[in-house]
């Protein structure tokens, strides 16, 4: 089985490594993590209880997908509550 790296092109053609930001399952308040999550991605209730769902059933979730630049301030404003995050 062969693995690869993921990598996007930026407009000035430079290549940057792919990375997850993943969500932990932990005991904030629901309606916490949501709001939370709202307000680090702009992303639509819908989505982020999807993530909550998904970080609380099966331990953790993959919040998004991008360069450490696009996922370094979404990880800063989600521990602003304590929750926990990695990017790998």
């Amino acid at each position: 089985m062969q693995t690869g790296t993921l990598q996007k092109e930026t407009s000035d053609n430079t290549v940057s490594e792919l990375r997850k930001l993943i969500l932990y399952n932990s005991n904030h308040l629901w309606e916490d993590v949501i709001q939370q999550l709202r307000k680090a991605t702009g992303f639509d209730i819908v989505h982020c209880e999807q993530i909550a769902i998904f970080a609380h059933t099966k331990g953790k979730a993959v919040v998004k997908s991008g360069t450490l630049e696009e996922l370094g301030p979404i990880n800063s404003i989600l521990r602003e509550i304590n929750l926990i995050t990695e990017i790998e």
